[in-house]
């Protein structure tokens, strides 16, 4: 099993995994109705992650983390929107204009490109979590965002190179997770 032989292939799969763990909590906090989560996030974030995986696999990069993110934010998409936490304003337009530019860049500069598109698509795709943390930070999951920043960690340290097909994603997702951690922290200081 090439896992077993390869011991960056297997942290970046352990990166995945730990990634996929974070959507759990969440998943019950929501059915709970202790986390509300922002529909149009996790969509955008899910067809982002789509092009940063794929551009990744075709580039034999590192994408187990961006899969389970794939898996996970369309999940959770479904499940707001079957919860009706959904909300479109012109953040989520701008925001879902992001993809179309990201698939053109995919088109016209190829994989490296689209990872990098997609990757900072994916942290400006997260601007509609961070308004609503910063309005509502009692609402978001911190320990959802602490196993996704360790999961980011994990990935980012286990590339093979700190090139962009192995090292970029994770990058980004360590700043997303951070700036919603930093917000969420702060804000809930200034509230008590």
């Amino acid at each position: 099993m090439e896992y077993f032989d390869d011991p960056w292939k297997l942290f970046q799969l352990l990166a995945g995994i730990v990634g996929f763990c974070a959507y759990i909590p969440l998943t019950i906090a929501i059915l709970r109705g202790t986390a509300r989560q922002s529909f149009a996030a996790f969509f955008l974030w899910g067809l982002l992650d789509a092009i940063a995986m794929i551009s990744a696999i075709l580039q034999n990069g590192n994408y187990w983390l961006a899969a389970s993110n794939v898996a996970g934010a369309f999940f959770i998409a479904a499940l707001l929107l079957y919860k009706k936490q959904f909300e479109w304003s012109p953040t989520e337009t701008l925001t879902c204009l992001l993809v179309i530019v990201c698939l053109i860049i995919w088109y016209t500069s190829g994989n490296t490109g689209a990872i990098v598109a997609s990757s900072v698509a994916v942290v400006m795709a997260g601007i509609p979590q961070m308004a609503h943390t910063m309005r509502q930070p009692q609402h978001t999951p911190v320990r959802v965002y602490l196993i996704w920043i360790s999961a980011n960690t994990i990935s980012l340290f286990s590339a093979r190179a700190w090139s962009i097909d192995e090292a970029f994603y994770a990058i980004c997702g360590i700043v997303l997770c951070a700036v919603i951690l930093g917000i969420a922290l702060l804000k809930s200081a200034q509230n008590k």
